[in-house]
């Protein structure tokens, strides 16, 4: 039988078009940062590639760090990080960029066994162990960093506190029936061990020195690849909103198991308000595909309560979905593009958001300013206007800091000693709910909310 020319032409249409209609959408999206392709992945390497680095860490034995925390090798730097980046990076010559990008951070605890209660005095834990399934002997591991104020310091204010988990180990069990809890298990599994023990892990961390020595407390958010990044999305969700609650998941090639079912949905929706998730994933990895397919609460069209970010990276040398979805692979090529040559790309975090998100992303990854209270930050603006009109430049008052010396003008916050340059030109726009200042003579700013 002859086919008809033009209904073939049809049919080809029809099967191109979801084709085109896939391929435009990202080019769409990318303009409101839902959705960043990986041809503009370098612009954020440098953003990512420390919360990629903790959760190949996260797959690092806890005792190791242990026997590391707080401890300073000759240089002044922390022993923590060079052995995360020594047993992370087995390329010498990538290993002097990721400590670069990860020298910030400090470990502070960690477990990597089964999970009774972190927290022996949390009475709805104890309550639900009594009432857990059949258990077996491994537990969700993961470790707890923190944001240090300098890249030297082993001690003193963070201002930002990391829990990353560790994925999928081939050789175990538990993890194996834990990525199969995507309605319910009667296994006492690392979703249901992590689920009881969320609060313990955050008391624990507003117990971290660090924590309480911030003048402004730190945001919390959590981190993991493929098991691991459904667990720190099930972190977000099932912490008690009456304390301070996890801001933002970095999940790389994530399970799209993330435990909602476990979750009430009252404690959901509170948790999910205000959330962002960004879902950093290597092209053609292996759950790539099951995402697709069979993804669990929170959906990747979520635009907002949670926003929910979706991050392609097309960087890794061809491979079969298996080997493309091993987490060292995907660090060494996010610290990688974070460099043209040799020379370190800007520091920039993903554009977009929603109205009343928690997280903010830190100015830069080198030096901070951080504005502690309303009042300092109608201070700093009002200075910033008046410097805009051609008065004096930037000065400290009170909490604020010393006083003008006529070419440089030197201000404190939190304890930050920030110089502006000579008549710091304000920014062109100066946008009523942003704060700005000079650093180093780079342009910064501490974003507040938008109003949408």
């Amino acid at each position: 039988m002859r086919t008809n020319p033009a209904w073939s032409i049809l049919k080809l249409v029809a099967i191109a078009m979801p084709l085109i209609v896939a391929n435009a959408g990202p080019a769409l999206a990318q303009t409101d940062g839902r959705y960043i392709q990986a041809s503009f992945v370098y612009n954020y390497a440098r953003y990512y590639a420390p919360y990629a680095i903790q959760a190949s860490a996260a797959y690092l034995p806890v005792d190791e760090f242990n026997a590391r925390r707080a401890t300073l090798d000759a240089d002044g730097n922390g022993t923590d990080v060079n052995y995360a980046v020594q047993m992370v990076f087995p390329d010498e010559k990538v290993r002097p960029r990721a400590r670069e990008a990860f020298k910030r951070w400090r470990y502070q605890f960690g477990s990597d066994a089964y999970l009774t209660c972190i927290d022996p005095s949390d009475t709805e834990c104890l309550t639900a162990y009594n009432n857990r399934g059949w258990s077996f002997s491994g537990g969700p591991a993961f470790q707890v960093w923190a944001r240090t104020r300098s890249a030297k310091a082993d001690r003193g204010a963070c201002s930002e506190v990391s829990i990353a988990f560790r994925g999928t180990v081939a050789s175990s069990l538990g993890d194996w029936v834990s990525n199969a809890d995507r309605f319910g298990s009667p296994y006492d599994d690392y979703y249901h061990q992590l689920r009881r023990n969320v609060d313990g892990i955050i008391k624990s961390i507003q117990n971290l020195d660090c924590y309480k020595q911030a003048a402004v407390k730190p945001q919390i958010v959590s981190t993991g690849h493929s098991l691991g990044g459904g667990l720190a999305q099930l972190a977000a969700l099932a912490s008690k909103s009456k304390g301070p609650r996890i801001a933002k998941v970095f999940a790389f090639d994530p399970s799209p198991v993330t435990g909602a079912h476990l979750v009430s949905q009252s404690l959901r929706d509170a948790n999910a308000a205000g959330l962002t998730i960004d879902r950093v994933y290597q092209e053609g990895e292996v759950l790539s595909y099951v995402r697709s397919a069979a993804q669990q609460y929170p959906s990747t069209k979520s635009t907002c309560d949670p926003y929910v970010r979706t991050v392609k990276v097309d960087a890794l040398p061809p491979g079969s979905p298996i080997q493309l979805h091993g987490m060292a692979g995907l660090s060494t090529q996010l610290v990688q593009l974070s460099y043209n040559g040799d020379t370190q790309l800007a520091y920039q975090a993903p554009p977009g958001g929603c109205k009343g998100i928690r997280y903010r992303a830190p100015v830069t990854d080198q030096d901070e300013v951080l504005v502690s209270s309303n009042s300092q930050r109608q201070t700093l603006l009002a200075s910033v206007r008046k410097r805009q009109r051609g008065g004096s430049q930037l000065a400290g008052s009170g909490a604020l800091g010393g006083p003008n010396n006529n070419s440089t003008a030197e201000f404190a916050i939190q304890g930050t000693a920030v110089a502006s340059g000579k008549r710091t030109r304000a920014l062109q726009r100066l946008h009523s709910r942003e704060v700005f200042a000079q650093i180093g003579g780079v342009p910064a700013f501490e974003p507040l909310p938008r109003a949408q």
